[in-house]
């Protein structure tokens, strides 16, 4: 069968002398592993859709046997050219492509997964400012649509004092320490935050500023958020580069 959609690039190794083994978020039939051959040969027909973050559209064979299809063809449906003209853009938006990788199932169709990250791509190219802020609401983003969003609650929000609250991991509810019962302590400030991160939409998120210790621990709830529900599968291999950047970072 030959199957024609658009497609996120989440990532792309290369394979013998000139082919590619390219990982896609599809709109049709999810996530799915393809070989383009002669992608690495100059002049290919591949261009540079099947770099990481590209919006494309493609084409490819597909047998429901087999576990690596054959693309056939590839273009670009929209240029990001703005992710890639800034260093804490490109880390941010690979993080979300192995997020992806990582989490979602084979081959089985997602649109709401889809449409985030086409939303969280689009943002993050024309950010100007707090880029930042749009991988803290697509890691939610996510969790939401794979089924554990946090369970927020505004007048416990509201309740945190300055002594700060604590954010349970299991159902992602913030409350205020005195009626915490454990779970991961923060401040108020930082919880506020995740709860905007959680249930704000982008336009909102993206006017929010953070000062950098306050960044720091909205960061740390999320990931610990992330992997009390999604464990091992959390990918790590750039969280080094994208912290030594946050820490650089104005808010």
């Amino acid at each position: 069968m030959i199957i024609r959609t658009e497609a996120v690039v989440l990532r792309s190794m290369d394979y013998g002398e000139t082919s590619r083994i390219v990982t896609l978020l599809t709109r049709e039939k999810g996530k799915l592993s393809v070989l383009a051959k002669g992608a690495r040969l100059p002049g290919s027909r591949f261009g540079s859709s099947l770099q990481p973050m590209s919006h494309s559209q493609v084409v490819f064979y597909h047998k429901p046997t087999r576990g690596l299809q054959t693309l056939r063809e590839s273009a670009h449906v929209r240029l990001f050219s703005g992710i890639g003209r800034e260093m804490e853009k490109i880390v941010l938006g690979l993080r979300m492509m192995e997020l992806l990788s990582a989490l979602m199932q084979e081959e089985q169709c997602h649109p709401p997964a889809f449409n985030l990250a086409l939303e969280a791509l689009e943002r993050l190219d024309a950010a100007a400012a707090r880029p930042a802020n749009v991988w803290a609401y697509f890691q939610l983003r996510l969790a939401s649509v794979l089924g554990f969003a946090p369970a927020i609650d505004r007048d416990a929000v509201q309740a945190l004092t300055e002594e700060g609250g604590a954010l349970t991991l299991d159902t992602g509810t913030v409350r205020p320490l005195e009626t915490a019962g454990g779970g991961r302590r923060a401040s108020r400030s930082a919880l506020r935050a995740f709860a905007v991160f959680a249930r704000a939409d982008l336009d909102a998120v993206m006017r929010m500023r953070l000062e950098p210790g306050v960044r720091r621990e909205v960061e740390r709830l999320v990931e610990a958020y992330l992997r009390y529900h999604v464990e091992d599968a959390y990918p790590h291999r750039s969280e080094k580069v994208s912290g030594q950047l946050f820490e650089k970072r104005e808010p």
